[in-house]
């Protein structure tokens, strides 16, 4: 049996750079950031559409602006991240349909049922018991919006993060 992965990500400052290069360095950056943007704003209006030919046209695209080396990190990177937000998109989706279950299920027992030690009984009140059928409609609403964009192959996608 092969060993399981071993690499080891080490991230430095650069020391002892000149202005220039730091502004060299910034432009690259932005430069690149751009591409990247771009490339992924491509790959999600792709959709389900996308295929190894598009990818392709992508790189090529990329590479006349870049070199073939970060043209092809560049597009590797974007459709991860359009591949993760789709595996979260599936996970919403079931985490909906498990909440829809759940209220469901406990909005057709009677109010103050008893519940097992397995499963819970109907709700407290009619307060409580009106509340959740309310949740009940916007859960349903929003598993609406979101299976429709997943049956469509869009993803909502944010780039960048946290700002250090």
């Amino acid at each position: 049996m092969a060993a399981g992965p071993s690499g080891v990500a080490i991230r430095t400052r650069l020391k002892g750079l000149t202005p220039e290069d730091e502004t060299v360095l910034r432009a690259v950056g932005a430069h690149l950031g751009s591409l990247a943007s771009r490339d992924l704003k491509t790959r999600c209006a792709d959709g389900l559409e996308h295929d190894a030919e598009r990818w392709a046209v992508r790189k090529r695209e990329l590479t006349g602006e870049s070199s073939a080396r970060w043209a092809g990190s560049i597009t590797k990177a974007s459709h991860d991240q359009w591949a993760l937000a789709r595996r979260g998109q599936q996970a919403h989706v079931e985490s909906l349909e498990a909440g829809v279950r759940t209220l469901e299920r406990r909005l057709a027992l009677p109010v103050g049922a008893k519940g097992t030690g397995r499963e819970a009984g109907g709700y407290r009140s009619r307060k409580e018991w009106f509340a959740k059928s309310r949740r009940l409609g916007v859960l349903k609403d929003r598993l609406a919006v979101v299976r429709a964009d997943r049956d469509a192959g869009t993803v909502h996608v944010v780039r960048g993060g946290r700002g250090c």
